[in-house]
């Protein structure tokens, strides 16, 4: 059965990271440790972002969370209004490689309209599940 998780960095006593001049980058790290395998449709809310933020980059990272020997893990990075509006089916996770630093068309320049959390999900079922850590570094602008 799937999960909810909630990173540091997302909780709903955690500060949302402003500058005080609108415009100005601000680039927010979390990390996640599962707490067991991960299993499809988990969901871990690793970043706050205010309403007016415009995110214009995010890098994936990953431990190897599937390692089978043909590993079929993949995360989605979206958040509450699309699941996958940053970086869709990464493979990262099969075997915790290189960040990836890409972000989709319907990401690039999004802004929020309400305060929101950015999530990562478990896209695709895992042959062998592993515990390990996500790791989500995002930059925005400040609205």
């Amino acid at each position: 059965m799937a999960s909810t998780y909630i990173a540091a960095a997302a909780a709903l006593d955690a500060p949302v990271t402003v500058s005080r001049l609108a415009g100005q980058p601000v680039t927010v790290y979390s990390e996640f440790i599962f707490p067991v395998a991960p299993v499809i449709n988990d969901v871990v809310q690793t970043i706050k972002v205010p309403k007016g933020a415009r995110v214009i980059e995010t890098k994936l990272g990953s431990d190897d969370l599937d390692t089978n020997g043909s590993p079929t893990i993949t995360l989605d990075v979206g958040d509450g209004g699309d699941v996958d509006r940053y970086i869709a089916a990464s493979t990262i996770a099969q075997t915790g490689g290189a960040p990836v630093e890409s972000i989709l068309k319907t990401g690039l320049g999004f802004i929020y309209t309400a305060d929101d959390t950015i999530d990562i999900m478990v896209k695709a079922a895992l042959s062998t599940g592993a515990v390990g850590t996500v790791r989500l570094v995002t930059t925005y602008l400040t609205p």
